[in-house]
C-alpha cells in the first residue's frame, strides 16, 4: 500500500528559512542541537521532524547523493513456503502444486484425540 505524496514537499526548507529569522543570537543554539542530534540519531532536527510527520525515512543527505528527500517505503517480498518432498524440503514462491496443497514443514500433524485417564476405583 502506498501512501499520497505529502502536501507541502517544500516543508523542509520553508522550516530552514524560518530557523534564520531570528538572526546571529540564535545559530549557535541551533548548531549545538543539530550537532547534537546529528551525533545521537544521525539526522538533523528538521530532518527528525519531517520523518516525524511523514512517517518516512527522510535526510537531506539523499539529496546530495541525488536521491529524492523521502525515501519510497520497501515493498514486502512474498516469503517462501517450504513442503516435505521425498528426501528433501523443497520452497516455493506463489501457488503451490497439488490439491489439497501440502503442508508447511514447521505445520504439525493433526492430533489423536487424547483419551481421558482411567479413574482408579479405591
Amino acid at each position: 500500500m502506498r501512501r499520497p505524496a505529502p502536501p507541502f514537499p517544500f516543508l523542509p526548507m520553508l522550516f530552514g528559512a524560518l530557523l534564520a529569522l531570528p538572526g546571529c543570537g540564535a545559530v549557535a543554539p541551533l548548531a549545538a542541537v543539530n550537532g547534537v542530534s546529528l551525533m545521537v540519531t544521525g539526522r538533523a532536527v528538521p530532518d527528525l521532524v519531517v520523518s516525524g510527520v511523514t512517517g518516512r525515512d527522510c535526510s537531506i543527505a539523499y539529496l546530495d547523493a541525488r536521491e529524492r528527500y523521502c525515501r519510497p517505503e520497501p515493498e514486502m517480498a512474498e516469503q517462501p513456503r517450504c513442503t516435505r518432498s521425498l528426501g528433501a524440503v523443497d520452497c516455493w514462491v506463489g501457488p503451490l502444486p497439488g490439491s489439497p496443497p501440502p503442508r508447511n514443514v514447521g505445520d504439525a500433524r493433526p492430533a489423536m484425540p487424547v483419551e481421558p485417564w482411567p479413574e482408579r476405583l479405591l
